[in-house]
């Protein structure tokens, strides 16, 4: 039994570790891409870049939440060993995926022209480009649909590692793609075709994959039965809304600032943002990991092992972007003069401030919006964003207004905080003990070393002009706090699994 726990354990953390290293890579790649980008796009096509990238994000989650259902229902079925069900769900999640982007490839397509021409203040020599890049979307939508559940399947097996061997060379190129713009004067459409191609040979990838982890599943097509189906279109309804509500309460700020602003200023918002937000990868690589896991508790009796897995979760978050945090908002003036320019000091460095701060609320908040879809509550995420919205969408407008992008920052800020304590207040009521769990000598302990670093770095950003003795102090700092971390935060198993994960990765 001990045995079992433990196997599975190191299981989800070197998931968690595989996962963590395959967002890593293209996160890295794209701080290093993005400035070409601009420089081979200029601010109007970047803008636009950026429009297209909030597009393939949102349109891929037109699956009627089926790929999240995929996942949790064969998790599910794996954990209860009823697998003869499995074909079932993986043909409901690629016959309606195919459906809904067929469906929604043709809306995409015939409304192309007034997005490009009417809805964006885009100027008018764009506008055949950023139609065209549209189309180009529209066309991969259906295989890249389907291709979110195929994803969720090989997740639903723990495959993570399989995932991430398709996923990383995708998401890179997703950024190291437009900088082909700087040295080969690749024009914004073709940039958009080849992104949408390679997320089309990703679908196939890992639909040959799921045909080796599920070999009965794909020998003949099985249509849905009635219960499976219902239960799925439940369940992805309000995944659904979450998902629908999701991206426009993520992007609706840009809109608003392209509308209301010029695409140009777009850029002085969303670079540093797209480069903040995109640490969201490492909470969601955890996430990843654990919600199948969430899926397999919820038929479970006691609340043991859903105690365990979110108070390590959170600790893990709270460690790792609180770090982070702290360095961006006292080093913002420093990252954004080596990687953007003396331009963008000037006009974001107050947001690339908020967004380094507030990403913490925001990244820790994955853990209850995970945990309550796996727990068979995808509602409760989703009546919040239907709360959140028009609020949140009157309060862009009028901060646009007011104070541009400035004002934008705050409002994102005030929304990503209002929804972390709502989800954290449903899910301590829903878990007893959870709350005192949480607040354990570990959670002290992180706490005072981040509020220690935090001074730390203060006192250096007062009085270290120089930008080389900044650079070393920090990495003095960061170091020892790492040493401190080791010895002080992790148990006796955590140290030694780390010990092996890093042994195997020098062997």
């Amino acid at each position: 039994m001990t045995h079992s726990r433990t196997t599975t354990g190191n299981i989800l953390v070197k998931n968690s570790f595989i996962n963590l290293m395959g967002m890593v890579i293209p996160l890295l790649v794209g701080v290093a891409a993005i400035p070409f980008a601009i420089r081979g796009l200029g601010k109007d096509g970047f803008g636009i870049l950026s429009i297209a990238w909030v597009i393939l994000s949102y349109t891929v989650l037109l699956d009627l939440g089926l790929s999240r259902a995929t996942t949790k229902f064969t998790s599910e079925r794996l954990h209860q060993k009823h697998k003869k069900e499995i074909p079932t769900i993986l043909w409901t999640a690629v016959l309606l995926g195919l459906g809904y982007g067929i469906l929604g490839g043709a809306i995409l397509y015939f409304t192309s022209p007034v997005l490009a021409t009417s809805m964006l203040n885009i100027p008018t020599h764009y506008h055949t480009e950023t139609i065209k890049v549209i189309r180009y979307i529209s066309y991969g939508l259906p295989l890249l649909l389907i291709s979110i559940s195929l994803k969720g399947m090989l997740g639903a097996a723990q495959r993570f590692d399989l995932v991430n061997a398709v996923q990383i060379p995708i998401n890179t190129l997703n950024f190291t793609v437009p900088a082909f713009s700087f040295f080969f004067g690749i024009k914004l459409s073709m940039i958009i075709l080849i992104i949408v191609a390679l997320r089309i040979l990703a679908c196939l990838m890992y639909f040959y994959l799921c045909s080796q982890i599920y070999p009965i599943s794909l020998k003949k097509i099985e249509l849905p039965n009635k219960y499976l189906f219902k239960k799925m279109l439940i369940f992805g309804g309000w995944v659904t809304i979450t998902s629908v509500i999701s991206p426009i309460l993520v992007y609706i700020d840009r809109f608003f600032i392209g509308s209301i602003l010029s695409i140009s200023v777009l850029t002085f918002y969303a670079a540093p943002l797209e480069a903040i937000t995109r640490l969201r990868i490492i909470p969601t690589a955890i996430m990843n990991t654990l919600f199948p896991e969430f899926s397999k508790s919820a038929t479970d009796v006691s609340h043991e092992r859903i105690l365990i897995l979110i108070k390590k979760s959170l600790n893990m978050i709270l460690l790792i972007i609180g770090t982070l945090s702290i360095i961006l908002f006292f080093y913002a003036k420093d990252i954004l003069t080596l990687w953007l320019g003396n331009e963008f000091v000037l006009n974001s460095t107050t947001i690339f401030k908020l967004f380094s701060i507030s990403i913490l609320f925001n990244f820790m908040a994955l853990v209850p919006f995970t945990y309550l879809q796996g727990a068979d509550r995808p509602d409760i995420p989703a009546k919040f964003h239907l709360a959140e919205l028009p609020v949140y969408i009157v309060a862009v407008w009028f901060f646009v207004h007011r104070f541009g992008i400035t004002g934008a920052a705050y409002a994102w800020c005030l929304r990503v905080t209002v929804d972390a304590v709502l989800l954290f207040s449903f899910t301590f009521r829903d878990i007893p003990g959870l709350l005192k769990s949480f607040l354990s000598t570990i959670f002290i302990k992180i706490i005072t070393l981040l509020f220690v670093f935090a001074v730390a770095l203060f006192l250096v950003n007062n009085f270290i002009t120089d930008l080389f003795s900044r650079i070393v102090i920090l990495a003095f700092l960061t170091t020892l706090m790492t040493i401190t971390i080791y010895f002080e935060i992790l148990d006796n198993s955590e140290r030694t699994l780390l010990l092996s994960i890093f042994k195997r990765r020098s062997a």
